[in-house]
């Protein structure tokens, strides 16, 4: 009976070790495995596999496509996974005339950039490198184009506060339409704006009518003739084409 019972024991002590080794082994294939397929993650992450294959950006007037995409750090050696939306967006909200950002990744491995800019009245004549933003005043910049925004004449700061009140109603389409805004004066009225548009036609108005702008696509089709001059009457809510000659119009800037 004892040796039976030592048999038994061996056995058992046996089946341990195997399962034991057991164990181990498929300890070391998941070791190997797991190595083997972060082996494989790092050359996909480090290969052109893993970069993004297509940049697009959206909405953006005063920077180019190339701009966006340097401010977000982007290029086309980025990694379409290691790069996080929410940094991107958030990089690109610190330029002054970004009001806000959003990248999108599609399953094409392609990142879509979407930004709203904020509204830009125009810049200043006297320092080219500050804009007039709406809801912000005066903020400096670089690296902006300013062909696609009016150039702001000689205003005072109180003016150029109006200004900012004056276009808050103002539609972005009509904006761009805009070449220069300037100070003018009239008998009845030494605090006036003047708009120069970029047809050549130059619209006045008080600071209370110049939202009135907003009607100007409609009446262009029944007007006649080039630079012609235009009133906007804040008070009948009506746009008067004025009986003279606007090339012999002078608009005398106001200074502090």
């Amino acid at each position: 009976m004892e040796e039976e019972f030592v048999s038994i024991e061996e056995k058992l002590l046996s089946n341990a070790q195997k399962k034991k080794r057991k164990k181990r082994n498929r300890k070391i294939v998941k070791t190997v495995f797991l190595l083997c397929f972060l082996c494989l993650l790092v050359f996909y992450m480090m290969s052109d596999m893993s970069k993004v294959k297509s940049l697009t950006v959206l909405n953006n007037t005063y920077y180019s496509d190339e701009q966006i995409l340097e401010k977000a750090g982007l290029s086309y050696q980025s990694n379409y996974f290691l790069t996080f939306r929410f940094w991107v967006d958030y990089q690109l909200k610190k330029e002054p005339l970004i009001k806000n950002a959003h990248m999108h990744k599609d399953l094409q491995q392609g990142f879509v950039i979407t930004v709203e800019e904020e509204k830009v009245i125009g810049y200043l004549q006297d320092q080219p490198q500050s804009v007039l933003i709406q809801g912000k005043g005066v903020q400096s910049v670089s690296d902006v184009r300013f062909e696609s925004m009016p150039r702001i004449g000689l205003f005072r700061d109180d003016q150029l506060a109006s200004l900012e009140e004056a276009f808050k109603n103002v539609d972005a389409d009509v904006l761009s339409l805009i070449s220069e805004i300037l100070p003018h004066s009239e008998s009845y009225d030494a605090n006036m704006v003047m708009l120069i548009m970029n047809d050549g036609n130059r619209v006045s108005a008080s600071y209370e009518g110049v939202e009135l702008i907003n009607q100007y696509k409609k009446i262009l089709p029944q007007l006649k003739g080039t630079h012609v001059c235009l009133f906007m009457d804040a008070i009948s809510g009506n746009i008067i084409k004025q009986s003279i000659d606007c090339t012999k119009t002078e608009n005398a800037e106001i200074h502090e």
